[in-house]
């Protein structure tokens, strides 16, 4: 089993202050201001993209359920292979048929994360990220490398 521990709140804090300039604007014109803000704002794009084209975000956003096996009750097992998220009809109800189609899109997150975000992105965004995340890397001192494990064999 591999156990990833990433502090979220320093990603967050970071993120806002490169959207909102107080990243540069700490280094007292050391930084590009306008660079920052390019940069975050491009996280911020590519986060909301793939939360809602992976992640079902726009339709599950509201259903605050703490982790993604809270509704397994309610999961009948279906095979998901072809099953059309996008016409199922789940709403906003808390009724049984509901909480079962929210279930199917927590299983179907629960596979993506299993699998890896480089075997569920494409190629070509896997490489804007790449880039991204280098370019943040350089423009914060190394701030993502310095909190990226070492793997030891």
């Amino acid at each position: 089993m591999k156990v990833y521990i990433w502090d979220m709140d320093e990603t967050l804090i970071l993120l806002k202050s490169l959207i909102n300039g107080t990243y540069a604007e700490a280094f007292k014109g050391a930084k590009d201001v306008q660079k920052g803000i390019e940069i975050g704002k491009a996280w911020e794009n590519y986060i909301l993209q793939v939360c809602d084209d992976y992640f079902f975000y726009e339709q599950i956003e509201n259903s605050n359920k703490p982790f993604l096996d809270s509704l397994i009750q309610y999961d009948d097992g279906q095979d998901l292979a072809d099953y059309d998220f996008s016409e199922d009809g789940f709403g906003a109800s808390s009724d049984d048929i509901n909480k079962r189609k929210l279930a199917y899109r927590h299983r179907a997150i629960a596979d993506k994360y299993k699998k890896g975000l480089r075997n569920v992105l494409d190629e070509e965004m896997l490489k804007e990220l790449d880039s991204l995340y280098s370019m943040t890397d350089s423009y914060t001192d190394r701030w993502f490398s310095s909190g990226s494990l070492k793997h030891h064999d």
